[in-house]
């Protein structure tokens, strides 16, 4: 990886890949190399000077949460350059297929060995102290049958079993929202995981916070 100190361009011929609020996904080439850019846009509604700063601390956070996610045993794109004055941060491309978009058609045996590598991985996330803070189906692309962990825009240190419970929170709700069918499943399979990896009494801590945010958020309706 390198830090450029001087805004990039996108080499090889560009392709918009997604545009979201904050960020595009730019598809190109890196010497040679397929490569994806996620470059942040300047804000209009924020002030020149305080925008510029929030995107460049946000990009600087983000390439350093994915290296950190890779140094601790989780699979993410290998970043290639991380230009701080041009917001951008050019990364791997990961060829593969969402795990939002094979959930359904996955037989039972292979569903239950996507999500034991999910919660694993969610576990060496919460043991290095990173919060990803966007743990859902749609952001782990499933390449020659091995998960690749994406989008680490929200991602965060931290150590508290709060922060680590709602990160399992969200991927509960994913699957029991957008995944009814194999939610059951797939929520044992990912917990059988996280357990393994984290050892069964700091397991049951997070499950019992989860427990305790899902009761809540319960109260929180009914008031």
């Amino acid at each position: 990886m390198t830090t450029s100190t001087s805004p990039g361009e996108i080499s090889g011929k560009p392709g918009l890949l997604f545009r979201g609020a904050e960020a595009d996904i730019v598809a190109g080439t890196w010497q040679g190399m397929q490569a994806v850019y996620k470059v942040r846009k300047p804000l209009t509604y924020r002030l020149p000077l305080l925008d510029e700063s929030i995107r460049r601390q946000r990009t600087i956070r983000e390439a350093e949460m994915i290296h950190l996610s890779r140094r601790a045993g989780v699979p993410t794109p290998y970043l290639y350059e991380v230009d701080v004055p041009g917001s951008t941060i050019v990364m791997e491309y990961i060829g593969g297929t969402r795990l939002r978009d094979m959930v359904g058609s996955m037989g039972d045996d292979a569903a239950r060995g996507a999500f034991r590598e999910f919660g694993a991985a969610a576990a060496r996330l919460h043991s290095a102290g990173i919060v990803h803070g966007d743990l859902t189906t749609a952001n782990v692309i499933v390449r020659g049958g091995a998960l690749v962990f994406i989008d680490f825009g929200l991602s965060f240190r931290a150590t508290r079993l709060e922060d680590q419970a709602v990160d399992l929170r969200l991927i509960k709700e994913t699957l029991t929202g957008a995944h009814p069918g194999a939610s059951r499943l797939a929520l044992d399979a990912l917990f059988e995981g996280y357990s393994k990896v984290s050892g069964t009494a700091k397991f049951r801590a997070v499950q019992r916070q989860l427990r305790s945010i899902e009761r809540r958020g319960r109260y929180a309706r009914v008031a």
